[in-house]
């Protein structure tokens, strides 16, 4: 049959009606279109390919395969939808809106409920015992750290202090001594100047006044010049004078370091005094070597011979045995360094017992004057007095409770957080606190600790979080309150509501056009599961990291319950009545 047969037989085909009412599809907006019925299209007019299909070649036509074709479109417009889902209300799949992804601000809470703590509380409880003579405060007042609260009759314990105190300068006394014999031990020179000679070793047993070593100043030497009178008033100390060597006649520069007072009278009714003169050791002067003297051209009567400046035994004030020799032969040395030290078991034995009968007279004295201080009993802490339970003339007990001290400067709240939550509060975080017993106040506190002693009960482990609350006006100790922790605050970040985020971190993403094909199985039209990295949340949003951008759209499940046309391609019963009585006749007529 040639194309033109063909054309003729679909402009003679009458096109299907159709009455459907379109549902929306899932994740697009909502709407309602339903299309009249087509009327006939005459024969003159094309119709619409879609609803054209090429008729086949007339021959004998019979009914049953049209009435097949026409049950199997029936059980289709039946069957299809319950098998697609068109049939269940919200409360089975529930419906799916479009979201739009934006930017927004966000903020995490954690709440919970406790019991309003003081600052710091302590109960004093007393170590003596005895007749209360002072107690100068009531319930309710202030007091300072360290006031004074109560002061208890301490007579007995006077005489004791007293004692120990005596005790403790005595043995101090003793100890002193010892250690004056221990100095006693140490050998030490009696000038500056070289050590000459050693005489003993170390481990030599030495007597009292047995000598040691012999220290000498040979650097500088000295002799006495007599002078008349008249002449030696003249001089001064520090004046220079000459100074010859009777044997070689070579002349040095001595100081004049001293000059006598008392006057010397020699043969001839002459009157003298003398005149010690230092003179530097050039290396060549000996003890044997006299010298004499000349200032301005006036001489000495006579000289002794060169001394050494310095020449001296270091001698043993005490028996014992050579314990260390700290300086050698030709060492230089000054007066009163320590030449040779000797030991005594003795002596040692002395300065310990001395010094262990201090440490014990010490600790005796503490202790007595330790129970003094326990018989005047202070505040340990600033605050209020809540509970006063002695007063003056009461005789109060060793370890009773006297009375209890609140500090009440700042109030604190404990609260439990699940384990699941812990790692979210962090010090310094924002709380918000409110009490029944404060209708309508509101207080703000901040988290000041989290103790990792948790608490583990029926499998579900719980952390102790302090909250302090400075500003308590209307609060008190013991009240019962609702906290809320702030552990987020989020500002400009993307959001998307909770019931967006399906489990396993996805969300329905708008991709395209649906196609059943390609598909997911119980995703709506022309979205996709798309995997996300979700971030921070509350009961309503929750921050969305990565996976989405703004702008995108979404499928968001709306669990308002709600029905919607089971069968959005189904006529009515009267409009399928019809419908099939007409197929019939078309049938028959065609017949």
């Amino acid at each position: 049959m040639g194309s033109k047969d063909k054309d003729a037989k679909k402009k003679k085909k009458k096109p299907k009606d159709y009455d459907a009412e379109i549902a929306m599809m899932p994740g697009e907006d909502k709407y309602e279109s339903t299309a009249s019925e087509t009327p006939e299209t005459p024969a003159s007019q094309d119709a619409p390919p879609d609803f054209a299909p090429e008729a086949p070649k007339r021959r004998r036509r019979r009914k049953w395969p049209i009435i097949l074709i026409v049950l199997a479109v029936l059980a289709a417009l039946f069957i299809l939808p319950r098998f697609f889902g068109f049939n269940r209300t919200a409360s089975d799949t529930g419906r799916y809106e479009a979201y739009t992804v934006s930017r927004g601000d966000i903020t995490v809470t954690l709440s919970g409920s406790g019991t309003l703590q003081p600052a710091d509380e302590y109960t004093i409880r007393p170590l003596v015992s005895g007749d209360i003579l002072e107690a100068p405060f009531e319930e309710g007042d202030i007091v300072q750290k360290d006031d004074m609260l109560y002061t208890v009759d301490s007579s007995d314990v006077a005489s004791s202090i007293e004692q120990a105190e005596n005790n403790l300068s005595d043995a101090q006394t003793n100890y002193n001594h010892a250690l004056e014999a221990r100095d006693d031990l140490n050998m030490t020179s009696g000038g500056s100047g070289t050590v000459a000679e050693i005489s003993v070793q170390i481990g030599d047993t030495v007597a009292a006044g047995q000598t040691l070593a012999t220290v000498r100043d040979s650097d500088v030497m000295t002799f006495t010049a007599l002078f008349q009178r008249e002449f030696a008033e003249k001089l001064h100390t520090g004046d220079s004078i000459d100074v010859t060597l009777s044997e070689t006649f070579e002349t040095f520069t001595g100081t004049v370091t001293e000059i006598d007072a008392v006057d010397t009278v020699l043969p001839g009714s002459i009157i003298a005094r003398a005149v010690t003169v230092e003179v530097p050791n050039p290396g060549a002067f000996s003890t044997s070597q006299t010298p004499y003297a000349t200032v301005d051209g006036t001489s000495s009567i006579s000289c002794s011979a060169f001394s050494y400046k310095y020449e001296g035994p270091v001698t043993a004030t005490v028996s014992g045995i050579v314990d260390d020799i700290p300086e050698l032969e030709g060492s230089r040395v000054t007066r009163g360094q320590t030449i040779v030290v000797l030991h005594s078991d003795t002596v040692q034995q002395q300065i310990e017992n001395a010094q262990s009968t201090v440490r014990d007279a010490k600790l005796a004295l503490q202790n007595a004057s330790a129970n003094l201080e326990d018989y005047t009993i202070r505040s340990p802490i600033s605050g209020t007095i809540v509970e006063k339970n002695l007063k003056e003339g009461d005789t109060l007990e060793t370890g009773s409770s006297v009375c209890t001290v609140f500090d009440l400067s700042y109030l604190t709240l404990t609260l439990n957080v699940d384990e699941l939550d812990i790692k979210k509060v962090a010090p310094g975080q924002s709380v918000t606190i409110t009490a029944d017993a404060s209708e309508g106040a509101v207080y703000t506190g901040a988290v000041t600790k989290i103790n990792i002693n948790g608490t583990t009960m029926n499998g579900v482990t719980s952390y102790p979080v302090t909250i302090r609350i400075d500003k308590t006006e209307g609060l008190l100790p013991g009240m019962n309150v609702d906290a809320t922790v702030t552990v987020a605050s989020l500002e400009d970040v993307l959001t998307v509501p909770v019931g967006a985020l399906l489990r396993g971190n996805f969300v329905l993403l708008k991709s395209g056009a649906y196609d059943p094909e390609t598909a997911e199985a119980g995703t709506p039209a022309g979205f996709v599961y798309t995997e996300v990295t979700p971030g921070a949340s509350n009961d309503a949003d929750v921050v969305i990291t990565a996976g989405i951008k703004e702008g995108d759209v979404i499928a968001i499940l709306d669990t308002t319950p709600s029905t919607y046309n089971a069968y959005p391609f189904m006529m009515s019963a009267e409009q399928q009545e019809d419908r099939t009585e007409d197929r019939l006749n078309e049938m028959t007529d065609g017949d």
